[in-house]
């Protein structure tokens, strides 16, 4: 160091700095998170404006404009609902939507048009009822053992089997014995929270109360014992006269049906599919008209129309247009249910081309290529049939 020089002014620039920088970052300290609650304020708005739009779009129709609910979808804007129902389960519920109701799948990981980003978005605008949310009192309507069975053979029959026998996935719930060891209470607990550990999922997060309420009254004609389950949900009159669901029943044989004029034959007096291919096993399921009218409206609709009257065109075809449901062609159609069953099952089953040069549109293998479940198909057959009465 140079004795001539003088530091002492460069030293005194540099402390000076030194505490005009710690002064600025201990002000930004103090501002940042005034920034940040208000960055996410900010968010948080943009999130509840565009979930507005969402409902408006898309949920009004069932849940009301104020989320107040209707006849066919419950009240969201629920001071009890949000205080007891986390986003989690709001977001599992719209994405993946509820079996067997008027609630579909929103989500595109589930098939539907939003994104998850959207999902959220909706999830923020019903979260911001909340404060000012009505105590609303929801009466839960008595279990349907006929819901029961539709909801159990579209979402625990492929652990426990049909009527509920067991597989190697999962144990038998028709058994006498369990049935009369636990009660309602035992299983409507289990359903709701699941056994995650043993590979049951928390259906409490999926199904309504009413739903669940439908597969205890299911349990509940099990328990019974005096017949099974398909005898009782085809003979027992208190059931028939449920108005919301339509029993098709039939053995899924390779044979048609027989009815009291004999047996049906593919002739050429009987419209029969292009593809080849027997009867599936939604002829032995139980098809129920509400849930038939969603996958009819998710699947079908676009070609046969609303309700199944048709006029739709299909350039390349003989006919020029994809043949209506209702009514349906009358060689198909039959007085027997069986028989009306077995031949609409096989076109949903395995597809068709329709005569034509080039037909633009034909008949997706619906069964073939796994694009419906056999219960999807029995419902979509009972309301097929409902169209045509």
């Amino acid at each position: 160091m140079n004795s001539n020089e003088n530091y002492v002014p460069y030293a005194a620039v540099a402390a000076g700095l030194s505490v005009a920088i710690l002064v600025l970052f201990q002000v930004y300290l103090v501002r940042e998170p005034a920034r940040i609650s208000a960055d996410e304020a900010r968010n948080q708005k943009a999130a509840v404006d565009t979930g507005q739009t969402l409902f408006a779009n898309n949920c009004v129709t069932c849940h009301g404009e104020k989320g107040e609910g209707s006849d066919i979808a419950p009240s969201l804007n629920n001071k009890e609902f949000l205080s007891k129902t986390d986003d989690d389960t709001i977001f599992s519920i719209v994405s993946s939507g509820v079996p067997n109701t008027r609630m579909p799948a929103w989500n595109q990981s589930h098939g539907g048009p939003m994104t998850d980003e959207d999902v959220r978005n909706l999830v923020a605008f019903i979260r911001s009822w909340q404060a000012n949310a009505p105590d609303v009192t929801v009466t839960v309507r008595p279990g349907d053992a006929n819901q029961g069975a539709a909801i159990f053979n579209g979402t625990c029959i492929v652990c426990h089997g049909p009527e509920g026998k067991g597989t190697d996935r999962a144990p038998a719930l028709n058994d006498p014995a369990k049935l009369q060891q636990f009660n309602d209470s035992w299983y409507r607990q289990v359903i709701m929270d699941g056994r995650p550990a043993q590979g049951m999922p928390t259906w409490g997060t999926v199904l309504s109360p009413e739903q669940i309420n439908d597969v205890l009254a299911l349990f509940d004609l099990w328990r019974s014992r005096t017949v099974t389950q398909t005898a009782l949900l085809t003979s027992t009159p208190a059931l028939q006269s449920t108005p919301s669901a339509t029993t098709v029943v039939a053995t899924a044989t390779a044979a048609p049906p027989s009815t009291s004029a004999g047996t049906v034959t593919a002739t050429e007096q009987v419209a029969r599919p292009s593809n080849a291919g027997g009867p599936g096993a939604a002829l032995s399921l139980t098809g129920d008209l509400s849930a038939g009218a969603q996958v009819y409206t998710s699947n079908c609709q676009t070609c046969h129309g609303h309700e199944g009257k048709g006029g739709v065109t299909n350039p390349g075809s003989s006919d020029g247009t994809i043949p209506p449901l209702n009514p349906i062609d009358d060689t198909i159609a039959n007085k027997d249910t069986k028989v009306f069953a077995y031949n609409v099952d096989l076109f949903v089953e395995h597809g068709s081309t329709p005569d034509g040069p080039n037909p633009q549109q034909s008949m997706p293998a619906w069964g073939d290529d796994k694009k419906l479940t056999p219960q999807q198909i029995a419902d979509v057959i009972a309301y097929i049939i409902s169209l045509n009465k």
